[in-house]
C-alpha cells in the first residue's frame, strides 16, 4: 500500500506488449479518472506525432468522442524529436507522440499523473515507431488499434481481455492478432460508469484554457489540486522505472520516489523472451 503521505501527486505507466493470460471483464484501471463538476466535458489531445500518424489520432479522437460522458479535442503541437522522447503533457491535457524509442519490448506506452484524490491531472501516450515504421507492426490496423488503446488507458480505461488465445471482442481495449481497431459498446459503457458520479472540482484544463466552467487562468481546482498541483516530477523522459515489486509470467511492477517523494509506478507487460 501506498503512504498518503507521499502521495501529492503520482505517476503510473502502462505498456502495451504481448500477450498475458488473464481476462477481465470489468475494463476499468483502478479507480483513476479525471475529475470534473459536471459531464459531457471536453479533453484535449495535444498531438505531437508526425504526419504519417495523424490520421490514426484523428480516428481514435472521433472513436472516444463518441462517449456521451466525455469528448475530444485535438489541436497540434511541435513535433521535434526533443518534445517526441519526453512527450510531456501539459498539466490537464493529455500529449501523445510517436518516435523510434528502440526495441525494448514495448509497441506503445500510456502514463497518467494523479493528485491525492486519485483523480487524472495529465496523461501522455508514445508510439514506437522501432517496431511500426518496418516489419510486421508496420500495419495501418495495427497503428489504428494501438493507438486507440493507448489513449484509452489515458482517461481510465484498462483492457477488456489480455489473451490473444480466444475469441475477439472487437475492441482496440483486447489483444488480438490480428487486432481491432476501434472501441465497443463495452468500452463506451464502461465509460459510462467510470464517470457517472461528478467531483467537486475540475482537474482538466481545455484547450481554451478553462476547465468546466473555470475562468481566468482556467483552473478552478483547489490549491494542490487537479490542474493547481505542483509541476515538479511530471518529466516523462526515459528515467528508470525504480524497483521491482515482483514478477508473474508478462507482468511487471516498478516503484520509483523522486526527489520530491513523488511516487511513480510502472507496469509492465513484457513481450515474449523478455
Amino acid at each position: 500500500m501506498l503512504n498518503n503521505k507521499f502521495l501529492p501527486a503520482a505517476s503510473l505507466f502502462l505498456l502495451l506488449m504481448l500477450p498475458t493470460s488473464a481476462s477481465y471483464s470489468d475494463n476499468s484501471w483502478g479507480n483513476y479518472h479525471w475529475a470534473r463538476q459536471a459531464n459531457p466535458f471536453e479533453l484535449t489531445i495535444v498531438n505531437s506525432t508526425t504526419s504519417d500518424w495523424d490520421g490514426y489520432v484523428s480516428t481514435a479522437v472521433a472513436d472516444w468522442s463518441s462517449s456521451t460522458v466525455l469528448s475530444f479535442v485535438e489541436t497540434d503541437s511541435s513535433t521535434s524529436s526533443r518534445v517526441r522522447r519526453r512527450c510531456k503533457p501539459p498539466t490537464g491535457q493529455i500529449r501523445i507522440c510517436n518516435l523510434s524509442y528502440g526495441q525494448n519490448g514495448w509497441l506503445g506506452l500510456a502514463g497518467i499523473t494523479i493528485d491525492s484524490n486519485g483523480h487524472i491531472t495529465s496523461g501522455y501516450t508514445k508510439l514506437n515507431d522501432s517496431y511500426f515504421g518496418s516489419g510486421f507492426y508496420d500495419d495501418p490496423v495495427w497503428k489504428q488499434s494501438v493507438t486507440c488503446q493507448e489513449l484509452g488507458h489515458d482517461f481510465g480505461l484498462g483492457h477488456q481481455d489480455e489473451s490473444f488465445n480466444n475469441e475477439s471482442l472487437f475492441s482496440c481495449m483486447d489483444y488480438q492478432n490480428p487486432p481491432y481497431e476501434h472501441p465497443n459498446d463495452h468500452d463506451y459503457d464502461q465509460l459510462d460508469l467510470i464517470y457517472a458520479g461528478t467531483d467537486s472540482y475540475d482537474s482538466y484544463v481545455t484547450e481554451s484554457g478553462g476547465g468546466g466552467g473555470g475562468g481566468g487562468s482556467g483552473c478552478n481546482a483547489p490549491p494542490g489540486k487537479g490542474c493547481n498541483k505542483s509541476d515538479v516530477g511530471n518529466n516523462n523522459a526515459d528515467n528508470g522505472w525504480g524497483m521491482s515489486l515482483g514478477r508473474r509470467g508478462q507482468s511487471e511492477t516498478f516503484i520509483r520516489i523522486d526527489r520530491q517523494g513523488i511516487r511513480h509506478i510502472t507496469h509492465v507487460y513484457w513481450a515474449i523472451g523478455y
